[in-house]
């Protein structure tokens, strides 16, 4: 927020060639601060308040927090490459997207996050052509309809969106594409071991609690 009512902050910690010649902080720190204006910034700190949340309810926060850096450390190499100069957390948020996609399934994530899912991949597809956008709704629209009474599919089907989102992105030089990638193939490992060491009852059922 503060790159927005001063932008000197912007210009001081954003992503720049700076970063490979003398100023490294700006890998870590144009994660802190935003490029896209009041709407990019209010849109990448809400799908972060939404999709973070949700991925803490299925593993544990140091393991979110990893994937989240891994993401945007990821983004920001890509971005190097293809958008030398630019800020957001846009990037990291792609890193908490695959734990959610493999934990579908399950009954710790809220209600709402396959729909969060699909609109964030929607957004991702919007940065190319704003009307893709609707995809991110059909998919939203279609995991409350049909899908979240399919667990068995609701995973792949996640995961295919996710791959081939990463892919396009990836194909089309933006920097979210690698970022995504990485999200997804990390996602699945880390949501198993988050299943085996935070398991709940599941609705129905009784689970004796020792004292001790």
């Amino acid at each position: 927020m503060a790159g927005l009512v001063a932008p000197p902050v912007l210009a001081a910690l954003e992503r720049t060639p700076a970063a490979q010649h003398g100023q490294p902080w700006r890998w870590v720190t144009s994660l802190l601060v935003q490029d896209g204006g009041v709407a990019g910034t209010v849109s990448n700190l809400a799908f972060l308040a939404l999709l973070g949340a949700a991925a803490e309810q299925v593993d544990r926060r140091p393991a979110v927090l990893a994937r989240y850096l891994a993401g945007g450390l990821v983004g920001q190499l890509a971005g190097a490459l293809w958008q030398p100069v630019g800020a957001g957390n846009s990037v990291a948020v792609c890193g908490v997207v695959g734990v959610l996609a493999c934990s579908l399934s399950g009954t710790r994530v809220p209600a709402w996050t396959g729909s969060a899912v699909a609109l964030w991949l929607g957004a991702l597809l919007a940065i190319l052509w704003t009307p893709l956008f609707a995809l991110g709704v059909v998919g939203a629209a279609a995991d409350r309809a049909v899908l979240r009474s399919r667990p068995r599919i609701r995973v792949p089907v996640f995961l295919a969106m996710c791959v081939t989102v990463a892919v396009v992105l990836t194909a089309t030089h933006n920097l979210h594409g690698p970022a995504l990638a990485v999200g997804t193939l990390l996602g699945a490992l880390p949501a198993r071991i988050g299943r085996e060491h935070k398991t709940w009852p599941r609705p129905g059922s009784r689970r004796r609690v020792s004292a001790s």
